[in-house]
């Protein structure tokens, strides 16, 4: 049987990528060698480092201390009726259950992706994520939160982390330099593995690279790094891209369509938690 160029070459992309991994310990920017397609695979944290999921974060460094929550949409969908179409995820496979789980509350699912923008893995999935987030129901709650899983060289997990909360306190909303930061990492060739660098990439908002650098170094925005460590402790995220649906449950990386398959399923199974509310 003859087998298709593009159906073979997604196969060894979808391969290639199942089988690398983001290693905390390894170079990362786009001077590092990564797939470059379809399906993002963990990026595991050093041992001994934390791991991460959500909250909610706001403009001010002084205020919110999680997950920074992506602009509300008045015009989206009202929420599906029954489970997706398609097969039944797996437990212990395509997701696991959190050892302690927390309580359903308000009337949204939260759904919250722990990424790092040196991570390779997390900007092959980036696409694919911000497509599915702009047809979310009006009923989920999606938010980012940055991995902190220890300052340094290779994929400056802290710094990108500080960067990230930084640009907020300073008026730069997540959803205007989300994929741009990703666009100066993997594609401008802005990033090399130097942290210090980081301040210069957010300069394209307008921002001043010295008030920039100082503002990540401030109380306020390591009083949000600890927070981010302390929820990826709990929830035992220890590689990225990982997404947490309603503090229940842990999808690791995936090819994009089968771990996006099975947070919609998950969102489904949890809605009738929040219309409780």
């Amino acid at each position: 049987m003859t087998v298709s160029r593009p159906l073979l070459r997604s196969t060894l992309l979808a391969t290639a990528l199942a089988l690398a991994a983001c290693n905390s310990g390894a170079p990362s920017g786009p001077g590092a060698s990564a797939p470059a397609a379809t399906a993002p695979a963990p990026a595991p944290s050093e041992a001994g480092s934390p791991s991460a999921s959500p909250a909610a974060a706001s403009a001010s460094p002084a205020l919110a201390t999680g997950p920074a929550s992506v602009a509300v949409d008045a015009n989206r969908p009202p929420p599906p009726v029954g489970m997706p179409e398609g097969p039944a995820p797996v437990e212990g496979t395509d997701y696991t259950t959190l050892d302690t789980p927390e309580q359903p509350s308000g009337d949204k699912v939260s759904v919250v992706e722990v990424f790092g923008y040196g991570c390779p893995h997390c900007n092959t999935l980036a696409p694919f994520l911000a497509a599915w987030e702009r047809k979310l129901p009006v009923d989920v709650d999606f938010s980012y939160l940055p991995a902190a899983f220890g300052p340094g060289p290779a994929h400056c997990w802290d710094e990108f982390a500080r960067g990230f909360y930084a640009a907020q306190a300073m008026g730069v909303p997540v959803s205007r330099s989300h994929e741009a930061v990703f666009k100066a990492v993997w594609e401008q060739n802005q990033f090399t593995g130097d942290c210090a660098v980081i301040p210069k990439i957010y300069a394209q908002f307008g921002l001043d690279p010295k008030v920039f650098a100082s503002t990540m170094q401030s109380f306020a925005i390591g009083a949000k790094i600890g927070n981010a460590h302390d929820q990826e402790m709990r929830w035992g995220v220890d590689g990225t891209p990982t997404i947490i649906v309603d503090g229940k449950y842990k999808v690791p990386a995936a090819v994009p369509a089968t771990m996006l398959h099975t947070v919609d399923w998950l969102i489904a199974k949890q809605r009738p938690a929040h219309a409780k509310h």
